[in-house]
């Protein structure tokens, strides 16, 4: 079994499902109890039934979803995975796969993760050392990689990384990026016993909204770069009254279909107006002009 091919989600585990006392103590050593891990609020059930639980789910969710710069989407991070999936630190790493090796071109952390631990994993010009399978093919299939069963020859090598940095287990889930071969994987170091029956379930309900909030505002900062930092205001100049009107409509997360029965024109009409938008603005996604928008 290849590093990152770790163990991959087969069945669905009932939410209520409890971890047999006579396994507490192997899996305590294996998860890191005792870890100083993230600050700790009452875990939410994977699927809550309880109403108020659910409402603070939901609520977690969006304010991951709804996050508007890096500093605030690692803070809405932190507190999600207290109450969801707690762990002792997170990697987010969004990269291109080149001749098989994949390639790092932005790392996301929490503050506690070591720069020694980071240079270790991306080398010069952003590569990482070899995985040992194909990168892109394990998108959207959540992971679980633990470091005693990492032995054969490319495997060893992050084993060491990991034991050099007290890492006994990885959660991760690839997803993909806006463009060929570009990718976001979402890591989750050291995950507590607590969640081990289900953190592969917990991780499919959490990374697709930091996904879409990370693609936002990543998206959103090569934008603004490439517009010399213009604001919103600046942006509307570039549109006519209409693809303005239509970019507003689309940061408050409106679908085509929405934004014709709002504005009384056909969907098709609105599609035409957002591939406008898209070329007046050299944005690549509906994420990006949601981003330049989010503040009208």
């Amino acid at each position: 079994m290849s590093f990152l091919s770790g163990s991959a989600l087969h069945s669905v585990p009932a939410p209520s499902l409890l971890i047999p006392p006579s396994l507490r103590a192997p899996l305590a050593g294996l998860y890191g109890r005792g870890r100083t891990l993230l600050p700790l609020l009452p875990l939410l059930p994977l699927l809550p039934e309880d109403s108020l639980e659910r409402l603070t789910l939901s609520r977690m969710l969006n304010a991951i979803a709804s996050a508007r710069t890096l500093d605030d989407l690692k803070l809405q991070t932190r507190r999600a995975l207290s109450m969801y999936l707690p762990c002792e630190n997170f990697v987010f790493a969004s990269g291109r796969v080149r001749a098989h090796r994949a390639f790092i071109s932005n790392l996301i952390h929490t503050d506690a993760v070591s720069e020694d631990y980071l240079r270790a994993i991306v080398g010069t010009g952003g590569i990482i050392p070899p995985l040992g399978i194909d990168l892109i093919e394990h998108c959207g299939r959540p992971k679980l990689t633990t470091t005693a069963d990492l032995d054969n020859p490319v495997e060893r090598v992050w084993a060491d990384i990991f034991r050099r940095h007290s890492i006994t287990n990885v959660a991760w889930m690839i997803l993909p990026g806006l463009h060929r071969s570009t990718f976001t994987g979402y890591f989750f170091l050291n995950t507590s016993a607590e969640v081990a029956h289900d953190n592969k379930l917990r991780m499919t309900i959490l990374a697709p909204y930091l996904h879409i909030a990370l693609n936002r505002i990543l998206g959103a900062q090569l934008l603004h770069e490439h517009h010399n930092d213009k604001s919103s205001a600046q942006f509307i100049s570039i549109l006519s009254c209409r693809e303005a009107e239509i970019s507003r409509w689309v940061a408050r997360g409106k679908t085509n279909w929405e934004i014709g029965q709002i504005l009384g024109i056909s969907d098709k009409t609105v599609k035409t107006h957002i591939q406008n938008i898209l070329g007046k603005l050299q944005a690549s996604s509906r994420a990006q002009i949601a981003a330049l928008f989010s503040d009208e």
